[in-house]
């Protein structure tokens, strides 16, 4: 029984003394590029005379996105950063006007990830973002209708990463979500008998690829770092 106990604690400590792919006061920065499906629904307001219309319009979007991120170690298993990502929308031809919309998003985000298994060369993230966005929406019409909006951003996502030294691959399979509240126009025409009440997209998944950089050793450690 003694000899079983001092085998659990000496694999214990060296396992507590392996290299790890996170620690305290590393710095991860990434670029990743992937795919996302939102269900989206507009709500808004159409007046006619003295009659007024409200009306909710579900359907679904997708959008391809770049994203970058940067990430600081608080504890070896937690780390905070940013990340900002731009958003692409995919749009179908208007059979009228032959043309795109042009539709696209940015979002700046404040990141928090928990580091749940973290090996030499594996890091399983479990995290969220959220943050501000802006909506862009050209239409593309004859008098080039544009609708913008401000709002916010989320998602909830896990990221495996894997290492080949400081630098790795990693893969993000997440749940985000938007919304944009009192989205206005550019047309005076359209303003008049209509309001945009929210632009929600939820109940949506998404996928990305990316490359990450591990800048700093882990102090009086033995992890690899930038110089390795």
């Amino acid at each position: 029984m003694k000899k079983i106990l001092l085998f659990a604690i000496l694999t214990f400590s060296l396992a507590s003394q392996a290299q790890k792919s996170f620690y305290k006061g590393a710095i991860v920065v990434d670029v990743r590029t992937g795919f996302e499906l939102y269900n989206t629904t507009l709500k808004s307001t159409s007046t006619n005379g003295s009659t007024s219309r409200d009306t909710v319009d579900t359907d679904k979007a997708a959008d391809t996105h770049f994203g970058f991120g940067a990430e600081y170690g608080l504890h070896k298993y937690l780390g905070v950063g940013f990340a900002i990502n731009k958003h692409k929308f995919l749009n179908e031809k208007d059979s009228a006007t032959g043309q795109k919309a042009d539709t696209r998003s940015t979002d700046i985000n404040l990141a928090v990830n928990f580091h749940a298994v973290s090996s030499k060369k594996f890091d399983l993230v479990l995290g969220t973002d959220f943050g501000i966005s802006n909506f862009h929406f050209g239409t593309n019409d004859k008098v080039n209708t544009v609708l913008t909006g401000k709002g916010m951003y989320a998602s909830f996502y896990v990221n495996p990463r894997i290492y080949f030294g400081p630098v790795g691959i990693n893969f993000r399979l997440f749940t985000p979500m938007f919304s944009y509240k009192n989205v206005t126009t550019n047309n005076a025409d359209f303003n008049k008998n209509n309001t945009i009440h929210q632009l929600k997209g939820a109940a949506a998944w998404g996928v990305s690829f990316g490359i990450q950089y591990r800048f700093m050793k882990e102090s009086g450690g033995t992890s690899s770092g930038a110089s390795h």
